[in-house]
């Protein structure tokens, strides 16, 4: 789905292997899979000796230069000789179509990937990997600034001033900018009215050598020529700072530029704190121009059909603030990451993908072929529903099947550029998939891999193929590279040993679906298994080891560690038996609750015994809607979850968005630290239409169930009072509709910030119950941002403080008669979970899958060794002695 093969290519050519990669993947973090990069770098086996070889550059050539080129990147002298050399071996046609860049190899991957990505031509490719450094030089200081263009039409050249240039949304009248003219992100674009007409003045050529003067020049030039195109038409103009702390750098520029491609506008930006610019929104060498930092006021200029949207489109992601995020886990050297617990080891199999290569092909019937593709999108739906079934992700890839934004944007290149159904709707997939692609929330990043599941779908309804199939033969551990939703669900757990992911992530959908079916599962696993060949596989998907082709010892080990775990496993009660309670060796009973995003999670959490739902994230099901969604659909949602735990207790959390939870359809303003703002209860009360809708479909779905409300990030007693005046609105809106409903409701809070904790004993005259999330709790206590790579020591819900915090909660709650649970990642735990209930907690909400490890830490205790270990706990000053302290506890576990 990558559409890399209309693309230009290019090929990287170092003396050494480690850099030629480590830029590769630097130029795949803005590009992902869509442009087609290979590395000729290295000499001798493998290329682990330092040095060039001519006839590896060939290879790579051949690989990727099709139909639109490829270019050619070199580090030092030699590695020119190489590759001129290997021009002189490969098909002269291919050698025609290839360009040999004089760019830093480094800076100019990274540019000239953009531009590739973007649909620019091969000479396109080139100019920008030559320009590379104009922008640095500029903004050190180290050679001539350009100067900020005139705006006026006599201080334009003649060819600059005839007329307006095609943008990033679509061809307009002629010119001749410098460095050639602008595609779209999402692939190449012919002029709506036909060829252009010849330039007033003499054409610039694109391929021309460059020479230090020019290159310095060259951005300046392009500015001048799209300004000049904004000046002959009405304009909506909006100046916005900049939020990103990083300034404008590579990501945000690469996203800024997929963004603008979508709206049929020609656009500009001006930085006006330094006189930058204006420069196009096409090109990630003229954004890099602008020097933009941090609270640089930048201008934004479109005309066309669409510049009003596309100026508050683009206006958003610049105010966007960013903070920068780690995976929810990751891997350690030498491991992959673990996905879904338990011991794996068989014959190796490789997923078998068919998928045929889009032809980048005309239509003469493009209302033919609007139809073709809906038909197509009903075929892929079927497709998925089947794939799906019974699962809640099957929701979210109907709704991104149908998105208005990915369907209006493919049906547009049908009508605009006569595209054939299949590259159309490829283009607003890769389009699509850029933008999940920079999110920085790693959750919604991993969705991008929803989106080629989706377009991939609907390739197949159109020009065949199968979805992703296992060769015939015994159980097997399979290797994949970024496995899908639905290749996933497609995979029969009597036939799949354990799944090794070369690509993906822990927060995927198909790892969501790896760990409820029960296989073992890592992921990120591309370094330690090689793209082709080994004959047999292991993996622990608990630690993330992964063995390929072990030797006899080696397997006698892990088929020992498999053993014990089926032993442990035996051992168990079975969950039918588990009743949602740990009983400890005193008699005192505590609960073991599940958190759950939605019906599939529900079920799941049932069958595993839960005693009932302890935290149900609403927001989950709609992370990547573009569209609020409406009070039906959220209330009959909720009537499915709520009927798997008829007759047991269910709390639903209200909207917990923004901070690191940004859901596009609520468009909301950069914060300079969103960890801190308009968030959770915050941003509910700030829109009390959503907040009272979202109120009322719990009431309705909730009847005759024993559904309880969940308010997050409360800070003070105001905020409580203005959730129940809220509520009481909302009943009583119902009432008068004459809806049945669920009433009275109880209600109770998150304690996720200090002050909650501190003032517990106060607020417990306004709640019902408290529910203490030990994630963001632990962090604003210790001041420690969650997910920081470099904080990680700190964000440990063991610490003495975040205990002490919880001891207050405990008490307080005891006192007023409140039940008090914890509902953060501290509650499964095994280390922190007998602490926990040492404390007085008795009520622990988790991932159903963690509830044997929890249990088996609670199993031979009393409530006596358990509160003694936490009273030791208490008075130590870190986390790590606090977990030592559970450690030499007497109780087994």
């Amino acid at each position: 789905m990558s559409g890399a093969a209309g693309r230009v290519g290019l090929v990287l050519v170092s003396h050494s292997r480690a850099l030629a990669e480590a830029t590769e993947a630097l130029a795949r973090q803005m590009t992902g899979e869509s442009v087609a990069i290979a590395c000729a770098a290295g000499a001798g086996e493998g290329g682990a000796e330092l040095g060039t070889d001519a006839t590896a550059i060939a290879a790579a050539l051949e690989r990727v230069c099709g139909p639109a080129g490829a270019v050619v990147l070199m580090d030092l002298g030699s590695a020119i000789l190489s590759a001129e050399t290997a021009l002189e071996l490969v098909d002269p046609e291919l050698g025609a179509r290839t360009r040999l860049s004089g760019g830093p190899i480094v800076e100019g991957a990274v540019a000239a990937a953009v531009r590739a990505a973007a649909g620019g031509t091969v000479d396109q490719v080139a100019a920008d990997a030559r320009q590379a450094l104009a922008a640095k030089i500029a903004q050190l200081g180290e050679g001539e600034r350009p100067a900020a263009p005139e705006t006026s039409a006599a201080a334009m050249p003649a060819a600059d001033a005839a007329g307006p240039v095609a943008t990033a949304a679509g061809p307009a009248a002629p010119a001749a900018p410098a460095v050639g003219p602008v595609a779209p992100a999402a692939g190449p674009a012919a002029p709506a009215a036909g060829p252009a007409a010849p330039a007033a003045g003499p054409a610039v050529p694109v391929a021309r050598p460059m020479t230090a003067a020019t290159g310095a020049t060259a951005v300046a030039t392009f500015a001048t020529t799209a300004y000049a195109a904004a000046s002959t038409a009405k304009a909506a103009t909006l100046d916005v700072a900049l939020a990103d702390p990083n300034g404008l750098h590579a990501r945000p520029a690469a996203q800024l530029i997929a963004r603008a491609a979508s709206f049929d506008a020609a656009i500009t930006v001006e930085n006006l704190t330094n006189g930058r610019g204006p420069v196009p929104t096409a090109s990630l060498i003229a954004l890099a121009s602008l020097a933009a930092r941090r609270g640089d006021v930048l201008r934004l200029r479109a005309t066309g059909r669409q510049a009003a949207e596309a100026v508050e489109a683009l206006a958003a992601l610049l105010q966007r603030e960013v903070t920068a995020a780690a995976p929810a886990a990751s891997a350690a050297s030498g491991l992959a990451i673990p996905v879904a617990p338990g011991v794996a080891l068989g014959p190796l199999v490789r997923l078998e993908r068919s998928l045929p290569e889009v032809p980048e092909t005309t239509v003469d019937d493009p209302a033919a072929e609007a139809e073709r593709l809906l038909r197509a999108i009903d075929l892929a739906s079927q497709d998925l529903a089947s794939a799906l079934r019974g699962s809640d992700i099957l929701d979210a890839h109907q709704a991104l099947l149908r998105d208005p934004a990915l369907v209006d944007e493919a049906l547009a290149h049908i009508a605009r550029e006569r595209c054939n159904a299949a590259w159309a709707f490829c283009q607003a997939i890769d389009a699509a998939a850029a933008i999940y692609r920079q999110l920085e929330d790693p959750y919604l990043r991993a969705r991008e891999a929803d989106v080629h599941d989706v377009g991939s779908a609907v390739v197949r309804a159109l020009l065949g193929g199968a979805a992703g199939t296992l060769p015939e033969g015994p159980p097997a551990v399979v290797v994949a590279d970024d496995l899908t939703p639905s290749e996933a669900a497609r995979l029969d757990a009597a036939r799949v040993l354990g799944v090794i992911d070369r690509r993906g992530g822990p927060t995927s959908h198909a790892a969501i679906l790896l760990r409820a079916a029960g296989i073992p599962a890592v992921a990120g696993a591309a370094e330690l298994v090689p793209e082709s060949g080994g004959a047999r596989a292991g993996l622990d998907g608990a630690t993330g080891e992964v063995w390929i082709d072990p030797d006899p010892g080696t397997a006698l080990a892990i088929e020992r560690r498999r053993a014990t775990q089926r032993a442990q496993r035996a051992s168990r009660r079975p969950p039918a038996a588990r009743d949602g309670r740990v009983r400890l060796a005193c008699g005192r009973e505590i609960e073991l609750w599940a958190n759950v995003a939605g019906p599939s999670d529900a079920r799941a959490a049932r069958e595993a015994g839960a005693f009932g739902v302890g935290l149900l994230r609403t927001e989950m099901p709609f992370l990547g809607r573009l569209d609020e969604p409406g009070e039906d659909e959220q209330a009959a949602l909720l009537a499915d979850t709520f009927a798997v735990f008829a007759g047991a207790p269910i709390v639903v959390r209200t909207l917990d968005a923004g901070g690191d939870k940004a859901l596009p359809y609520l468009a909301l303003e950069a914060e300079t630290n969103p960890g801190l703002g308009v968030r959770g209860v915050r941003l509910s009360l700030s829109r009390p239409a959503m907040l009272e809708a979202q109120l009322r479909a719990i009431l309705v779905a909730g009847r005759g169930h024993d559904v309880r409300v969940l308010v997050p990030m409360v800070s003070t007693a105001a905020e409580v009072s203005a959730v129940r005046a809220a509520l009481e609105r909302a009943h009583d809106a119902l009432v008068a509709a004459g809806r049945p409903h669920l009433w009275p409701v109880a209600t109770g809070i998150m304690v996720e910030v200090p002050s909650a904790a501190l003032m517990a004993e106060r607020l417990a005259r306004h709640v019902d119950f408290f529910s203490i999330g030990t994630n963001d709790l632990t962090q604003h206590t210790l001041a420690a941002e969650r997910g920081h790579p470099r904080l990680h020591a700190l964000a440990d819900p063991a610490h003495p403080a975040v205990l002490r915090l919880v001891r207050a909660v405990v008490e307080a709650g005891h006192a007023a008669g409140r039940p008090v649970s914890v509902c953060g990642e501290a509650a499964a735990d095994p280390d922190v979970a007998p602490l926990l209930v040492g404390l007085g907690v008795t009520q622990l909400s988790m991932c159903p899958s963690a509830f044997d490890a929890v249990e088996d830490a609670l199993a031979g205790a009393t409530f006596a060794e358990l509160a003694a270990a936490a009273e030791e706990a208490l008075a130590v000053d870190e986390a790590s002695e606090a977990r030592a302290a559970r450690a030499a506890a007497r109780w087994p576990g």
